[in-house]
């Protein structure tokens, strides 16, 4: 009984050893994936910036172009940069992700397709050189692609 006794007390005082030193480190590592995910959507608005200045009459088209295709090339992958752990009632002050979206993550999916789809056709009226079908598409992506997650899942930010 006192053996087992004792193999309990080491093997609780492994754990917590063990338990102290992990939890920075993922704690870090769900900090990284948050600055990820804010790198990503700091990216989509700066491709977002190069489309409006096109449609607008006031940029390049190339740069349109390609930042279109960035866009497309990126729109699926939004669901995958919400990783369990990152909202803002694990970090608060560091994310703005409500935690709605984990319980969400099938709507999400769906907005993210959307999102894309309204970004195919951007792209190939940017190509086509068509402001006006790319001024609808890039509302249309920013009404129920962007606007549809961050009004329903991204808090107010100071």
């Amino acid at each position: 009984m006192r053996r087992t006794s004792r193999w309990g007390g080491i093997v609780v005082a492994t754990a917590l050893l063990l338990g102290s030193g992990i939890a920075p480190g993922v704690a870090q590592d769900k900090l990284a994936v948050i600055k990820q995910r804010q790198d990503f959507m700091k990216a989509q608005g700066g491709d977002v910036k190069a489309v409006t200045a096109f449609v607008k009459g006031q940029g390049d088209q190339a740069a349109a172009e390609k930042a279109a295709e960035d866009l497309v090339s990126r729109s699926l992958q939004i669901p995958d940069l919400f990783v369990a752990g990152t909202s803002s009632a694990d970090f608060p002050g560091k994310t703005y992700a409500k935690p709605a979206i984990w319980q969400n993550m099938d709507k999400v999916k769906a907005i993210s397709t959307t999102l894309h789809d309204e970004e195919v056709k951007l792209a190939a009226a940017i190509k086509g050189g068509d402001r006006t079908a790319a001024g609808a598409a890039l509302g249309t992506a920013g009404r129920d692609g962007c606007g549809a997650c961050h009004g329903e899942f991204r808090e107010k930010m100071p």
